[in-house]
């Protein structure tokens, strides 16, 4: 049974996270009408900018708005906790966060990274939407976790969970080329191939999560909850 997605929150730990994971998936709902947020978290880069490297800590909000307007997300929030620092915060004050922006954007369906990341902040987001989004709580329906290049593709090695999708979200052309003009816009995030997170690497993983359910594109995902 089809359950109709009406009102989508993505919630991140970082501005780019949204991009890499559901990208083609939010140009393509966007495109059909579903109005979609994002809650990002932190608004650094700091643990990109090494001590000594003449680099200092740079705010990622400009870059946050300038993917959202191509991927068309309507609405935007951007915290400020520290990149990669979120474990010297309270669970409880993060929960906290999604369940007030949850209770104001009113979302169906919500969109998040997963506990399979080698990334802490990830994992954290992820559990914290879990509690936010619990059922009773508010209007959550359904939860879905992504994979981010280089973060959940390496979990496994360190004992974490594998990812595994449950549902594929099939793409056009256009949808994966909104998502590759999207990720130019946080710069120097994109990198170089071989890197997974360059965009030739992003165009493959697209390739072959399409080619899983015999689609020429697809992004997938882990079903946490849906309630029909």
């Amino acid at each position: 049974m089809h359950r109709t997605i009406r009102r989508l929150m993505v919630a991140v730990a970082h501005g780019d996270d949204e991009t890499l994971g559901a990208g083609g998936t939010l140009a393509r709902l966007a495109d059909e009408g579903v109005r979609i947020g994002l809650c990002v978290l932190t608004d650094d880069d700091g643990s990109r900018s090494a001590p000594g490297s003449g680099h200092g800590v740079t705010s990622r909000r400009s870059a946050v708005e300038q993917a959202a307007k191509i991927l068309g997300i309507e609405r935007v929030s951007v915290h400020s906790f520290g990149d990669n620092r979120l474990d010297t915060v309270s669970q409880l004050e993060l929960n906290r966060v999604f369940e007030r922006e949850f209770r104001e954007f009113g979302p169906d369906t919500v969109l998040t990274t997963s506990l399979s990341d080698l990334n802490y902040d990830h994992r954290l987001v992820s559990r914290c939407v879990r509690v936010a989004a619990r059922p009773g709580k508010g209007t959550v329906r359904e939860i879905r976790c992504f994979e981010v290049r280089s973060a959940t593709d390496v979990g496994e090695a360190s004992g974490l969970p594998v990812f595994s999708p449950q549902i594929w979200q099939p793409l056009e052309p256009v949808h994966l080329e909104r998502k590759l003009e999207a990720l130019r816009a946080y710069g120097d995030e994109v990198q170089e191939w071989p890197s997974p997170r360059s965009e030739r690497g992003t165009r493959a993983l697209a390739e072959y999560r399409g080619s899983q359910v015999s689609v020429p594109l697809a992004e997938a995902f882990e079903l946490v909850r849906a309630v029909l």
